[in-house]
């Protein structure tokens, strides 16, 4: 029930809650006649939705969010005896289930490729179902498969099926790592999430590499007057980042982070 009620509480702290109670203190001022404050409030709400939905926005934000992760190139990776690869990256839809990759996919195959160019022995995956996503396939077993697919050896994979987010991740993957002796280890995930990853599994005493991947924008292109136009995957960009921020000062509340 508390992952349900975190996901609600999660809704109002981002750009589209945040739109959606303009709207909703807009009717109730409109109901007991104050026009003028509700006009005012019809206009800080659609400020908020134009200005989180101009790709300007969300290239600057995203840029910003990465930046402490820049790329490493596979060569330049130091070796390890494992890469821990974090979930959000692949479902299974369909009976029998098939793969559904997501944008997040290339956390897999950065760990595919890490293996293949042997920079680990092994390969981690963690991660299980959303209640509400239903499926009898935990997601970490479709990322094995996914692995195994591009040239992972199916013994060289682990899987950890249980969690169902990053404090969970590294609280479960923690005790296959200790029970496995793997002392060096790569964190595979998205590089806006890094941050908040690498702090929560040191949080619990394993100290991590981190092996970014998933960019949305590494360097700022040329300012275009389409730029300064909403569009829907502009304001999905801004809202990712609004919710990392979120999410980091919601561990730091919690002391899930080191």
């Amino acid at each position: 029930m508390s992952i349900y009620l975190t996901k609600v509480l999660a809704l109002f702290a981002l750009p589209l809650g945040w739109a959606l109670l303009l709207g909703l203190a807009a009717v109730l001022l409109m109901t007991f006649g104050r026009r003028r404050a509700a006009a005012w409030v019809i206009a800080l709400q659609i400020g908020l939705l134009w200005g989180f939905g101009m790709p300007w926005t969300a290239a600057r934000l995203t840029v910003w969010s990465e930046a402490a992760y820049p790329p490493v190139a596979l060569e330049q990776t130091p070796a390890a005896d494992v890469a821990i690869v974090l979930g959000g990256a692949v479902g299974a839809v369909g009976d029998p289930p098939v793969e559904n990759l997501s944008g997040a996919s290339d956390r897999v195959l950065r760990a595919a490729r890490l293996f293949r160019a042997g920079k680990v022995r092994q390969v981690l995956a963690v991660g299980g179902n959303q209640p509400w996503l239903g499926g009898s396939v935990p997601e970490a077993e479709a990322m094995r498969d996914l692995l195994v697919e591009w040239g992972v050896p199916r013994e060289a994979v682990f899987t950890e099926t249980r969690s169902e987010n990053t404090r969970e991740n590294a609280l479960f993957a923690s005790d296959i790592v200790r029970t496995q002796g793997w002392e060096r280890i790569l964190l595979v995930t998205s590089a806006a999430h890094m941050g908040r990853a690498v702090g929560t599994f040191r949080a619990v005493g394993i100290h991590v590499i981190p092996s970014p991947t998933d960019y949305g924008g590494v360097e700022l292109a040329p300012v275009d007057l389409l730029d300064f136009l909403p569009d829907s995957r502009a304001f999905e960009g801004t809202s990712a980042v609004v919710r990392e921020v979120i999410g980091v000062w919601f561990y730091r509340w919690r002391g899930w982070l080191a």
